[in-house]
């Protein structure tokens, strides 16, 4: 996601540079033209200082009471952290899709009123790239913390003792419960790690990946 920030950002500045040079005489595409460049600078700004995101990551130390980190886990529109111990699962609130919308819909708002539709389209991307970032910061906050304490509004925990079997497939975590199935997105690039260590963890509700 850093990277995308990044690429993102200086596709905006060289849009924005074209036009002010194509456009520099005309004073209404001037003004768009430098708002332009000036948010693909925060645009690779905020990618330059966003953190890189963890993974997966299995601690080295057999005492940790965490096992296992996933550091995206999306259900809905809400997307958690996920930790693993020998016991539970515990889901920590990152942010929510609600919020996500709102930032993006005042910056395209305010994008537009400054510079029109092209303001209006990088006003929401900015906005998008500041959510990264500030999602990062919660990350990096909570990995400091407990994280087997479900200790914020919207935060999830399961028993294993609640958990019939576990599935992964190619980009999602499925638990089934007895109250029926909860499928966490997960990125494609995660289930091979996470695989190993809910055999080792929960061996008798594992199920081969798909």
């Amino acid at each position: 996601m850093r990277a995308i920030i990044i690429l993102s950002g200086v596709v905006v500045v060289t849009v924005g540079a074209l036009l002010l040079v194509a456009l520099s005489t005309v004073p209404s595409y001037f003004q768009s033209s430098l708002f332009v460049i000036v948010s693909g600078g925060v645009n690779i700004l905020l990618g330059l200082v966003t953190a890189k995101s963890g993974g997966v990551t299995v601690p080295p130390s057999p005492e940790d009471p965490v096992k296992m980190i996933v550091d995206r886990g999306v259900i809905g529109s809400t997307i958690y952290m996920m930790a693993f111990s020998n016991k539970k699962l515990v889901l920590r609130r990152l942010t929510s899709g609600s919020i996500t919308i709102l930032a993006v819909a005042v910056f395209a708002i305010g994008g537009l009123i400054y510079a029109g539709l092209i303001g209006a389209a990088v006003g929401g991307l900015t906005a998008f790239s500041l959510q990264e970032f500030l999602t990062q910061r919660k990350r990096s906050a909570t990995r400091e913390g407990n994280l087997l304490a479900t200790t914020a509004k919207g935060d999830l925990e399961f028993d294993y003792d609640d958990i019939e079997r576990i599935a992964v497939t190619r980009s999602r975590l499925r638990l089934y419960l007895q109250k029926g199935i909860l499928a966490i997105v997960i990125s494609r690039n995660y289930p091979e790690k996470i695989w190993p260590v809910l055999q080792r963890i929960m061996p008798s509700k594992t199920r081969e990946p798909t």
